[in-house]
């Protein structure tokens, strides 16, 4: 194997395992057009990025993590709804990011690549940064995970069991925010969601705990991520939409079986 090839797959797998957990809660919450918000954010700190001259990974770091703080911890009464506040962050900051980047000389970025990943193109770097950012994800998942649990599937009960909810809110937002930012050169602004949300969506059709349900997400995420590798090293296919791709033909296949039985 090429050795563009070893580190994607190895890039892919560290990510996976951050991101299916992290996906998993989402699907819990019903966030998925949260992380959808955030995927869009990273369009402008790409652009704000390349403006003031910043680390790229550093700009959409700081972008996604203002915005995603922000939509949790703003209070807006009764006169705008959170959804409604989500769209306009998404939207706008979508508009201002493409404002952005179309000011800039020609030749000066891989807008493609930014919109639909580049997998291939994991450095050594990358590498670290994303087993960093794995560690320090899943550290702080099973530090928290009474508290998240509970309080994503029953907010009321985890009041009266002493657990801050605004806390553990924050502290998953913060978590969505990196791992979106950190993965936008695995798979892409445009189909970022698809790989939060998918593995999780996958694997609660067979999950009877939420750690089986978790470990079933991240399974299937790293399934995914080799078979469109592999898909893309014999067919010459474009990386990202293959995985995909085939996410989304396990989520049918998973809908169908279910079904049956």
């Amino acid at each position: 194997m090429p050795d563009f090839m070893t580190l994607a797959l190895v890039g892919g797998l560290l990510i996976t395992l951050i991101s299916a957990p992290v996906g998993t809660f989402m699907l819990w919450r019903r966030m998925a057009y949260f992380g959808d918000a955030l995927a869009h954010t990273t369009l402008l700190g790409l652009g704000i990025g390349i403006w003031l001259q910043l680390p790229i990974q550093l700009s959409l770091l700081v972008v996604t993590l203002i915005v995603a703080i922000s939509i949790t911890r703003i209070k807006l009464g009764n006169t705008l709804g959170t959804d409604t506040f989500i769209a306009i962050a998404a939207h706008s900051s979508l508009a201002l990011g493409m404002l952005a980047i179309a000011l800039l000389p020609a030749g000066r970025i891989d807008l493609m690549g930014y919109l639909f990943g580049d997998l291939l193109s994991l450095t050594e770097t990358d590498l670290l940064l994303l087993s960093a950012a794995a560690a320090i994800g899943i550290t702080t998942l099973v530090y928290h995970w009474r508290g998240l649990v509970m309080n994503s599937l029953n907010p009321e009960l985890a009041q009266l069991a002493g657990y801050h909810n605004a806390k553990l809110n924050l502290i998953l937002a913060i978590l969505i925010a990196v791992v979106v930012a950190i993965s936008t050169k695995l798979v892409g602004a445009l189909l970022m969601t698809a790989l939060l949300i998918t593995p999780a969506a996958i694997a609660r059709r067979w999950s009877t705990t939420p750690q089986g349900m978790i470990i079933g997400a991240v399974i299937i995420g790293w399934i995914a991520i080799a078979a469109g590798l592999a898909l893309s090293w014999h067919y010459d296919l474009p990386v990202s939409p293959a995985i995909v791709s085939i996410l989304f033909a396990g989520f049918i296949i998973s809908r169908l079986i279910g079904k049956r039985h």
